[in-house]
């Protein structure tokens, strides 16, 4: 979780703009310095939602009803961005950890009803990927 928890507070940082995702992670890991296994995952982490942006946001975009990507809020952006890194580089079996690690931070950094948003997102997203055929 901690991986997780330092990639989110990357992201977020990288969603309000300025700076490009390097000098991100170097001025967090400067800040908080982290195990050597949990700032790889957290750089892999935040290097994958980077390549994957386009790709979650148009997934986002789909399955968040009735709300603008931009109309959400930036901590539950970045916490969707941060579940679709997971869900589009993980095998399926980790997707559900994924989801569920993803409700544990939104219960810390969101708004409680943010969880069953975020939740019923990201399931729909893991529905379609689990239904696309295997390239």
């Amino acid at each position: 979780m901690a991986a997780r928890e330092a990639a989110l507070q990357m992201l977020y940082a990288l969603e309000l703009g300025g700076q490009d995702a390097a000098q991100i992670e170097r001025w967090y890991v400067a800040a908080h310095p982290l195990a050597p296994a949990v700032r790889e995952r957290a750089a892999a982490l935040i290097d994958t939602a980077v390549r994957q942006r386009e790709r979650s946001e148009d997934l986002i975009r789909r399955y968040s009803h009735g709300w603008k990507l931009e109309r959400i809020s930036l901590i539950d952006r970045s916490l969707l961005k941060l579940a679709c890194a997971e869900l589009l580089s993980e095998p399926a079996s980790a997707w559900s950890e994924a989801i569920q690690a993803c409700a544990q931070l939104a219960r810390r950094f969101s708004q409680p009803e943010a969880q069953r948003f975020l939740r019923g997102v990201l399931e729909a997203i893991a529905d379609e990927l689990r239904a696309a055929p295997v390239a």
